[in-house]
């Protein structure tokens, strides 16, 4: 019995923890994709969304590419232009417009 309670416990924990992780990863997507966004609006909804539908290897991308595009239009008015980005910021960009049809 105090084995199994003690197993009990650790994978309790380790649920835990990986819950705790996996919601404060969603966040850093959900900040980047909330940039200049009213949150009165549907773009919390929009992101949360979104967040789930970034794929693991090029979530941090996305994020980049996110506060790339947001910074270009605080500094020029302009949008990104894509063409101009590293090929990892390109992809990170692609999976972000993907996840927004998927979501919108």
């Amino acid at each position: 019995m105090k084995v199994s309670s003690v197993v009990l416990r650790g994978a309790t924990a380790a649920a835990a923890l990986l819950a705790l992780s996996t919601a404060a990863y969603a966040d850093d997507f959900i900040d980047a994709c909330m940039l200049g966004s009213d949150p009165a609006t549907d773009m919390p909804k929009t992101c949360a969304c979104m967040s789930t539908k970034i794929p693991g290897n090029v979530r941090a991308d996305a994020i980049a590419a996110l506060k790339q595009s947001y910074k270009s239009m605080q500094d020029t008015g302009t949008l990104l232009d894509p063409t101009q980005l590293p090929p990892n910021l390109m992809r990170g960009l692609q999976a972000t417009v993907l996840a927004q049809a998927d979501c919108i």
